[in-house]
């Protein structure tokens, strides 16, 4: 061995401190396998927010769905952009789910890509979605700083990119994903293809399989009807579930405000436990129980409105015809030939029109208020005065400036048709403090509850000026008068409890139930113990005015209350597709009749479903035919 060398003559590097060693390399991960299961933990959580934990079967079906998304995103995007388009789509589904829970959270039911019409009136409805804001919608959101955290480091000199996939083996991997998640999607949406319930349908489907079902479903051809027939066909269907004496002879009421003006109040989220309720001492609303106690009562009334909300009660009590559910009707039939109320009034001299504080376009308003043929509508400018939401001025601006063109209307000579909606009682129902009427309990102050019973309590003092208003000039012994709620006012579960103190059996399929008065100048008062809903309002106002529907062979999907025995109607889109209400209970649907579920209506209590198979399919039946009959009606 000489100098440096070593036994085998090779000379040996000089050795060097480890600290200055080059660090090792690694690969960033590839995102598809996390990614995937960021998406699939989100979709169980939505699942989780909405109908609660799921079944084995569900958690596959969303991994399905998650499988799909990524799948197709991976094989779009290539080399560098594939990390970014997996983590935008990570980004998007936790804005699209958050969206969904807040929906559901208001509608009780998931929304569809139809209601992308109506994103444009998210501004005026801001306040009432954020009372719906939970912080559990921040769990969407969690992984997002993490992930950018992690991104900054992932992309440190010490990291080299994933390694790469050849083409084969992306196509073959990605499109695995894609091919297996559809099928596996397929499979579940054709399991469930016949079931009506769409909240059933959505806890078995997922988020995801609910959507691409609805885009599914919107590809079929709309039913049809043959017009000539429609009035036959539905006296058929209804023959066989009840009895409505139609012979203006025999029919009770028939006439009794013949050639009096018509005044419609539609009062926003009026519920009808409200009516006749006491809090500390202090009537709710004292000036409609005063009218209660003059009228035709209704107690048992129940909303049938579809998405629209408002705008779908205005269409059903002036056409009788079911709202369709996913899309309001002013925004799908707007452009239709509508049979209506006004229409049929104007044959016999009347003018109509209708009040609406908001602006026309909302809504599609101005598209319904032409369809059904209102002469006149009079929208936000032309209620100028104090208003407390963004809906527009205060119920007493609009029954002022309402009552102010009534006595121009009788100046003219012609008996009218008013409409007046009013939109104080909308929730967040912040009321000021000056108009704030009642002294509340300490436990109910500062709740949703609470805020509500002073809007509703502001709203009956607003409707208690304006009938002194119509006494004081005359018009209230000339007119039928009618007050109904359009729909509900709270509308989650989580308000139950704080109702329950004041109304020991609500439950939270109450909330559907809103009021009904009818008021006829003179008239013996009465309380109608029989279900009713919006769709009935049309057959009873003409009933009342003396109107034969039987003679003018009007198609309404509603009844005459005056004169019918008994009858079941739908609760439509807030409730499943099945869900009914008859004289003596409220029926939901599981995934069909079998397991569904009565509760009666007198106290809440579950019971017995023999005997309720005939007014399910009645309901159904009724449903489907409404459908195809407004669809076949011909475009303006």
């Amino acid at each position: 061995m000489v100098g440096g060398g070593t036994l085998l003559g090779t000379r040996m590097p000089p050795r060097t401190d480890r600290r200055d060693d080059p660090p090792a390399l690694r690969r960033r991960p590839h995102p598809v396998p996390l990614v995937l299961a960021l998406i699939t933990l989100k979709l169980l959580l939505a699942r989780v927010l909405m109908f609660g934990w799921p079944t084995p079967g569900m958690v596959l079906t969303d991994l399905a769905s998650a499988a799909v998304l990524v799948g197709l995103v991976g094989l779009v995007a290539h080399g560098v952009t594939t990390s970014t388009a997996l983590w935008a789509l990570n980004s998007g589904v936790s804005i699209f789910l958050a969206s969904i829970v807040v929906y559901y959270s208001y509608f009780q039911t998931l929304p569809t890509f139809t209601a992308l019409h109506e994103a444009d009136q998210a501004d005026d409805v801001r306040s009432s979605i954020a009372e719906l804001l939970d912080a559990h919608l921040l769990l969407f959101f969690a992984d997002l700083p993490v992930a950018a955290v992690a991104a900054w480091f992932l992309l440190g000199e010490r990291w080299l990119p994933p390694r790469p996939i050849d083409l084969p083996s992306r196509l073959r991997i990605l499109g695995a994903l894609v091919l297996i998640g559809t099928s596996a999607t397929a499979a579940v949406i054709d399991a469930n293809a016949d079931v009506r319930n769409e909240q059933y349908r959505a806890e078995e489907l997922g988020v995801i399989g609910y959507e691409l079902d609805a885009l599914l479903r919107s590809w079929q051809p709309p039913p049809r009807l043959d017009l000539a027939t429609a009035y036959d066909q539905v006296a058929a269907l209804k023959s066989g579930n009840h009895t409505t004496i139609t012979d203006p002879s025999d029919a009770r009421g028939f006439g009794a405000a013949a050639g009096k003006n018509l005044i419609m109040v539609q009062m926003e989220s009026l519920q009808q436990w409200v009516l006749g309720l006491e809090v500390a001492g202090q009537e709710v609303t004292p000036h409609l129980n005063d009218l209660a106690r003059s009228s035709y009562s209704f107690p048992h009334h129940y909303q049938q409105v579809g998405r629209g909300n408002s705008v779908d009660a205005e269409f059903a009590t002036n056409t009788s015809i079911y709202p369709v559910g996913e899309t309001p009707m002013s925004t799908a039939y707007g452009d239709r030939e509508l049979p209506s109320l006004p229409k049929l009034l104007r044959s016999r001299g009347y003018t109509s029109e209708t009040f609406n504080v908001n602006w026309a376009e909302f809504w599609d308003h101005d598209k319904l208020f032409a369809a059904v043929g209102f002469d006149q509508w009079h929208e936000k400018d032309y209620f100028p005065g104090p208003d407390f939401n963004v809906w527009g001025a205060s119920d007493d601006v609009l029954y002022a400036r309402g009552l102010y063109r009534l006595l121009q209307l009788r100046a003219e000579g012609a008996p009218f048709y008013a409409q007046l909606v009013t939109a104080s009682g909308h929730g967040p129902f912040d009321v000021p403090d000056h108009l704030v009427g009642l002294d509340l309990p300490d436990e109910l102050r500062g709740t949703l509850v609470g805020a509500y019973l002073q809007a509703q309590n502001y709203a009956d003092r607003a409707l208690g000026t304006f009938i002194r208003g119509l006494k004081q000039t005359g018009l209230w012994e000339d007119s039928l008068f009618v007050v109904y709620g359009d729909h509900a006012g709270l509308n989650t579960e989580d308000t139950v409890e704080d109702v329950r103190r004041l109304v020991p059996d609500y439950d939270f399929g109450r909330r559907f139930n809103t009021a009904l008065l009818f008021h006829v100048p003179g008239q013996v008062p009465s309380v109608e113990t029989q279900v009713a809903g919006q769709l009935d309002i049309l057959p009873t106002v003409a009933n009342l005015l003396g109107v034969s529907l039987a003679e003018e062979r009007f198609v309404a999907f509603g009844v005459d209350l005056l004169n019918t025995d008994r009858h079941a109607l739908s609760v439509p889109y807030h409730a499943p597709t099945g869900t009914f209400v008859n004289d003596e209970v409220m029926f939901s649907p599981g995934r069909g009749f079998a397991d569904g579920r009565a509760a009666r209506l007198d106290d809440g209590e579950q019971t017995s479903i023999d005997g309720l198979r005939d007014d399910y399919d009645y309901v159904l039946d009724l449903i489907d035919l409404s459908r195809a009959y407004v669809e076949s009606l011909p475009r303006r």
